[in-house]
């Protein structure tokens, strides 16, 4: 009976964790990240994915390892997902708050500690990455004067709320506030990039940047609450949306509110300064930005801002002359915000001191409509600055129902895990051997192996239409009892960010251990590449690597 639950248990424990699988964390949970016994600790899903893997997250307050308020993200295609109820049953991301954020008593250093608070490592592939339905508050990463009124800038935290740098990344449903720096900023890179129905809220800096954007790259930026941005003389700053040079940027149906400037410097909704002639803006909302609601970059070279009606009504009708592909059904409207009082007092007290391109008679009328006195008291811009927004006053304060802008009552998406092969099948053992020129190397078409070999060294050549330069690293597998130097090997193929690419990486640090213990076992599907010329003309995509 023993050995039957032994082998079970094994069988178990393959299944989950050998393919890609779908992940549970809920705070308080000790379990071993299923449905009905899921992890307490979201770092530690995060450490144990592999690619393809979707990790789906209960409302709870989660502080990253040892409290750092870091998540970073090494594999590719993972999929985490917040605002789920506590048993999984009902997922609504603004409703069910899963928030991410540093601890309060975090004790730890800074040295090595990402600037996000979810980060796309920078040495790790994690393309495709999707973030969809957490909240990102910075608040306990900054330092603010004791009662809050101002943020203290060189004690707090200078970082962006999410930073990546792998193509075709995906945030949506999320709400990011209060970081001292921006909100988002990606390297972008792909043409499948989103920026969906997020509240961006309360930045230094910009709100979203697409700076770093590479050629040929596309982002879609799309029904997001982009508001309140504050200016910092010396630093810059601030902007809703800052546009690169690169990429085509899709800008539509967002809302830009409250953009606070100093000395006529920045405050823009929108800066397109790079003159990005591939930008669309379309069906957009903009309201109270006190520097303009679009600057840009003519082909002339002169630095250009839109603030006047009768200019924002041309940039409608004829896009080109403002450096924009397509743009249209752009409105200077009022939101219908309502915003946090005890926040705008201080914040609209801010801009009084300095109006810039502000209408304060509209001003006005929002602290008439929040039972603040109807003339902000003028007086130092450095008394009420950076303060941090409340969280539980962006629902349904920010939320308008102008046509534009976060969508808060919607059928929110269902995520799966998908397979990346390899699952259910039946390997037949083989001698190193058999891979050669002279025995079987020339029949192999995917048949499903299992043998010993030594880990070599990396390899350049891709001669399988299945294991793309993209998604695969190339390691030649020797011979047991082989050196590094031999020409007695085979192709291996291992896909990045899955199960057998984490083994890999984990025996390499001791290859030559292994190799003088026989090798390791591999698993995969090996092919014939085609090159009679080679003594073992065999290319295998591995899908498991396990020591003796």
């Amino acid at each position: 009976m023993k050995k039957y639950f032994f082998v079970f248990a094994f069988l178990f424990f393959f299944v989950m964790f050998a393919f890609p699988k779908d992940i549970y964390v809920r705070v308080g949970s000790s379990g071993n990240g299923t449905k009905d016994a899921p992890y307490g600790k979201l770092w530690k899903a995060i450490s144990k994915a592999v690619r393809g893997d979707v990790i789906h997250v209960a409302a709870g307050t989660y502080y990253g390892k040892g409290g750092s308020g870091n998540f970073t993200i090494g594999v590719p295609n993972l999929t985490l997902v917040g605002g789920y109820n506590v048993n999984f049953t009902e997922r609504n991301p603004f409703k069910y708050f899963t928030i991410l954020e540093r601890a309060k008593d975090y004790r730890g250093g800074f040295v090595g500690l990402g600037e996000g608070i979810i980060e796309g490592s920078e040495k790790k592939d994690h393309s495709g990455l999707i973030v969809d339905g957490f909240v990102l508050n910075s608040e306990t990463r900054n330092a603010y004067a004791p009662d809050k009124s101002k943020i203290i800038p060189k004690k707090s935290w200078k970082g962006a709320l999410f930073k990546a740098y792998s193509r075709n990344i995906t945030i949506k449903n999320c709400i990011l506030l209060n970081p001292y720096g921006n909100g988002i900023y990606v390297k972008w890179q792909g043409d499948k990039n989103e920026v969906s129905n997020n509240f961006i809220i309360n930045t230094f800096y910009a709100a979203i940047s697409t700076r770093s954007a590479q050629p040929n790259s596309k982002i879609l930026i799309k029904n997001n609450n982009i508001v309140f941005g504050w200016f910092q003389p010396g630093k810059g700053g601030s902007y809703g949306l800052f546009i690169g040079k690169n990429g085509k940027v899709v800008v539509n149906s967002n809302i830009f509110a409250f953009f606070q400037t100093e000395g006529g410097e920045a405050g823009y909704a929108v800066s397109n300064n790079f003159g990005n002639d591939f930008t669309e803006l379309k069906n957009n909302i903009f309201y109270q930005c006190q520097g303009g609601f679009y600057t840009y970059l003519d082909e002339d070279g002169k630095n250009l801002v839109v603030w006047k009606k009768e200019d924002f009504d041309d940039l409608n009708s004829d896009p080109e002359s403002y450096m924009l592909e397509e743009a249209g059904g752009n409105k200077i409207l009022n939101p219908g915000f309502k915003p946090d009082k005890w926040y705008f007092e201080k914040f609209s007290n801010f801009v009084a001191s300095k109006p810039g391109k502000l209408n304060m008679d509209e001003m006005n009328q929002i602290r008439s409509i929040l039972g603040l006195p109807l003339e902000a008291s003028k007086g130092s811009a450095r008394k009420n600055w950076g303060m941090p927004y409340p969280l539980s006053k962006v629902i349904p304060n920010l939320v308008s129902n102008k046509g534009a802008g976060v969508v808060v009552n919607k059928k929110f998406e269902e995520y799966s895990s998908k397979s990346t092969g390899g699952e259910n099948l039946k390997y037949t053992k083989v001698d190193f051997e058999d891979f050669s020129i002279s025995k079987r190397g020339k029949t192999f078409n995917g048949e499903a192996v299992e043998f010993f070999a030594g880990i070599g060294s990396n390899g350049y050549d891709y001669f399988l239409k299945d294991a793309s330069r993209s998604d695969y690293v190339c390691v030649k597998f020797i011979k047991p009892g082989e050196s590094s130097f031999t020409r007695k090997y085979v192709f291996g193929y291992i896909l990045k960010g899955s199960k057998a690419y984490k083994k890999f990486l984990k025996y390499s640090k001791r290859k030559d251990r292994y190799n003088k213990a026989g090798g390791i076992k591999v698993k995969g599907k090996a092919y014939y590449i085609g090159k009679p010329s080679y003594l073992y003309p065999v290319g295998i995509i591995i899908y498991d690597l396990n020591r003796h």
